[in-house]
């Protein structure tokens, strides 16, 4: 009778040996299975010609604009670094960008900032991208940031873009 009950005690340790590896296996098989899934290439449409992603490449320079206006917060503050990006193709070198906030019409802030120009021989001119020091903005309304543009050799443009900021807790 002893030796049935220490075969019995063997039988379901070893049991728990077996399908603990069984499920290890399992596991790292899934894990490369679903791994080599995401790494297949591009997608294809139906006929097996790939999808087309449009990615914007900003065009030749010419002349004093912006190409992108945008802000990042500033981290459990009410406040915003505004920044402008563009291009010159005169013999300026610098940038000065004057941002302006409108809530409803009524300006509610002003801002400026200084951006180098570097040459950008691939868009035939040059580039620079201002950032303002943080700017308090009241977040969720709507608000209209004009940006007038004014280089060193009397160069001038203006852009502008609507925002609602995120509040920052």
């Amino acid at each position: 009778m002893e030796k049935e009950t220490s075969e019995s005690m063997e039988s379901p340790s070893m049991m728990t040996y077996v399908v603990g590896a069984v499920l290890v296996v399992a596991v790292i098989a899934g894990a490369w299975y679903f791994r080599m899934k995401g790494t297949k290439g591009p997608v294809v449409e139906p006929g097996g010609q790939p999808i087309a992603v449009a990615t914007p490449i900003p065009g030749p320079i010419s002349g004093l604009g912006c190409d992108q206006l945008y802000y990042n917060p500033k981290v459990a503050f009410n406040e915003y670094y505004l920044s402008a990006e563009g291009g010159d193709f005169s013999n300026a070198e610098r940038v000065t960008c004057t941002f302006t906030v409108s809530i409803d019409g009524k300006e509610v802030a002003t801002a400026t900032a200084l951006g180098p120009l570097t040459d950008a021989p691939q868009r035939n001119g040059k580039t620079f991208r201002c950032t303002t020091k943080a700017v308090a903005v009241e977040p969720n309304v709507s608000s209209v940031v004009d940006v007038v543009l004014k280089d060193d050799v009397k160069g001038s443009a203006t852009c502008s873009a609507t925002f609602i900021f995120p509040p920052q807790l």
